[in-house]
């Protein structure tokens, strides 16, 4: 390929990215336009729906109750476990095996695979867990889903729920008062058990009640016709409702109730846990290509397990029967017969899925690809964005923190590049320098054409970074640990050194500019070494970031900060020593001694920064 191709291709891509997520960012705005007018029109309908029909009010009630049990016992557990279950994410997902079982059991405990996949996707978008461990949890999540429609058919239907809600309830809104997280967090669980079980309550009542009403059964037919409608009613519901448990719940009250057939109860069964898949949708759009590979490997299961279960249902209706005698199960016990179905298409699909997942991994991998910093001219170049944030990150505070570290982490690269510039050094100067350079060689003055501007490139490259990493911390807002809360703000404090290290070099670039072909050699020999200290500075922490990712970077720092003083030294005297043979008059002297000033807050900023970003993360990989 030629060189100016090669050249222009990463800018192309880039330009081609800017304008997906342009287009994006347009959807997004005109959903967030219309949302007022349907949840308008949404009320009015129900309002008129509703109007003189106590049984469909209650149904709808007790549906409404049951989503937000839900939500309350996903925050509530969140909270009361004090971050526990993210600690056990990161650490119990060394193997295949592991992952699944994870994703299962805490399913099973949570009663919410939506909150395991959203924590997944955001670990997986921040690096903390692998594309093969992801993808066990969630299919380890689609089985321990199924316990919940156990819960419903043992007890749900058969017991007067509404009598424990009330105590739940009380002690829910006394704990949640508390000021301790967890007394907090326990006082949700307590409010969430609670309204799932006034909810239940409610949607028995309201199915009692439809007699002469709604009959879904009267839809019901012979053939594949009526299982796809009842599949698509349940893949539907899930996908309205956000929650595959309200649309179990619906299904199993009109099981039970006699409105709805037991082989579209089966159906509808199906299309709920396919419905799910719309969750990682949402999660997948505002995550990166990480968590869109996640994304993606959850629709395909949940979609390849649904159509499986649909094509053999006669099949598995039969399994079901044979297996209920020997489970003791009656045959007339339709809700638990429904529960059993639940739980053996999804373990078929975990059948068929589990020894595909290395073949996956490699397509997803190929298929969305991971973004990375390609080393091209600035000026070629787009405007930058964050690379590493993304709204799936903020689901919780150690994904958050650890995507802002990694772009901090790809800002200090941007810096390093618009400070080689700045001080009109080679292009590629940021890449491989202890390799590629000879630091002590005479750094040749560029021509004309090839200097770029320093003040363009802060404001094409460094402003929109540091712009998106000041709003995504604004949008940070789950409760964070006080040592949590420490390392934002040395976040925080980092990006700031980098923008004030990139304004020195704006500043350094407009004598520099004017100085660099003077006609008096002690004014042109003076900027040289200036550039030349600079390209040292530059290379010791672009050689620390590759290299020094560990404990042995601090004592690294302090032998750069050795040098600055070293060379302030040498250049005060050096200027002295100018102006007294009168090769250098008191205006260029102080414009040489500002610029070393300039040159001198770079070297510190950019050292602070590096420390914090990379010696940190050195030190919490090591302990």
């Amino acid at each position: 390929m030629p060189a100016g191709a090669q050249r222009v291709a990463p800018a192309v891509d880039l330009i081609r990215r800017a304008r997906s997520m342009k287009a994006r960012r347009a959807w997004q705005q005109l959903l967030l336009f219309l949302q007022p007018a349907w949840l308008v029109a949404a009320l009015v309908g129900f309002v008129l729906l509703f109007f003189g029909n106590t049984a469909l009010s209650l149904l709808f009630a007790g549906i409404a109750l049951f989503i937000l049990g839900m939500r309350y016992l996903e925050d509530g557990f969140r909270a009361f476990t004090g971050g526990a279950l993210e600690r056990w994410l990161t650490r119990c997902t060394s193997k295949l095996w592991k992952s699944l079982l994870f994703g299962g059991v805490t399913t099973a405990l949570v009663q919410s695979s939506s909150l395991i996949t959203l924590l997944s996707i955001a670990f997986l978008s921040a690096g903390l867990i692998t594309l093969t461990a992801g993808i066990g949890i969630v299919f380890g999540a689609n089985l321990g889903t199924t316990t919940g429609a156990w819960l419903i058919a043992l007890v749900g239907l058969k017991v007067d729920l509404s009598q424990l809600a009330m105590p739940l309830l009380l002690l829910g809104v006394i704990f949640e008062r508390n000021k301790s997280a967890s007394w907090r967090g326990g006082g949700q669980v307590l409010l969430g058990v609670g309204l799932l079980f006034l909810g239940i309550d409610q949607m028995k009542l309201g199915f009692s009640g439809m007699d002469g009403v709604l009959d879904l059964s009267a839809y019901a037919a012979s053939g594949w016709q009526s299982v796809l409608l009842f599949a698509l009613l349940g893949t539907v519901a899930t996908v309205l409702m956000q929650s595959s448990h309200a649309t179990l719940m619906i299904t199993l009250s009109a099981l039970a109730s006699g409105q709805l057939g037991y082989e579209s109860a089966l159906a509808m069964a199906v299309g709920a846990n396919l419905g799910t898949t719309v969750t990682a949708l949402i999660a997948a759009i505002n995550a990166n290509n990480a968590g869109r590979q996640l994304a993606a490997a959850h629709i395909l299961f949940n979609l390849t397990t649904s159509v499986v279960a649909l094509s053999i249902l006669p099949l598995l209706m039969e399994l079901v029967g044979s297996l209920s005698g020997w489970l003791g199960i009656a045959a007339q016990s339709y809700t638990l017969k429904l529960a059993l179905f639940h739980t053996l298409f999804n373990l078929l699909g975990l059948l068929l899925m589990v020894p595909l997942v290395p073949f996956m991994v490699r397509l997803l991998q190929r298929w969305l690809p991971m973004a990375s910093e390609q080393v091209v001219d600035l000026a070629l170049q787009p405007r930058s964005q964050a690379m590493y944030l993304n709204d799936a990150a903020l689901v919780h505070a150690d994904t958050a923190l650890k995507v802002l570290e990694q772009e901090l982490a790809h800002m200090a690269n941007l810096s390093r590049q618009v400070i080689a510039a700045a001080l009109y050094l080679p292009s590629t100067f940021t890449r491989n320098m202890a390799a590629s350079q000879d630091l002590e060689g005479r750094l040749p003055v560029p021509p004309l054409a090839e200097r770029e501007d320093a003040d363009a490139l802060y404001h094409q490259h460094i402003k929109g970074v540091y712009a998106d990493i000041i709003a995504f911390r604004s949008r940070l807002t789950c409760d964070l640990l006080p040592e949590q809360q420490q390392e934002l703000m040395d976040d925080t404090l980092s990006a700031q050194d980098l923008v004030e290290a990139v304004k020195a070099a704006k500043h350094l670039q407009v004598n520099l500019r004017k100085h660099i072909d003077s006609k008096r050699p002690a004014v042109r020999d003076g900027y040289r070494q200036l550039r030349e200290q600079g390209r040292a500075i530059l290379n010791d922490l672009a050689r620390r970031e590759d290299e020094a990712r560990n404990a042995a970077g601090q004592r690294q720092s302090a032998d750069l900060l050795a040098q600055d003083a070293l060379f302030r030294s040498h250049f005060e005297q050096q200027l002295h020593e100018q102006l007294r043979n009168q090769e250098l008059d008191g205006w260029q002297a102080t414009s040489l001694l500002n610029d070393l000033n300039y040159l001198l807050d770079i070297s510190q900023h950019l050292r602070a920064a590096h420390d914090m970003i990379y010696i940190r993360a050195a030190l919490v990989a090591g302990a």
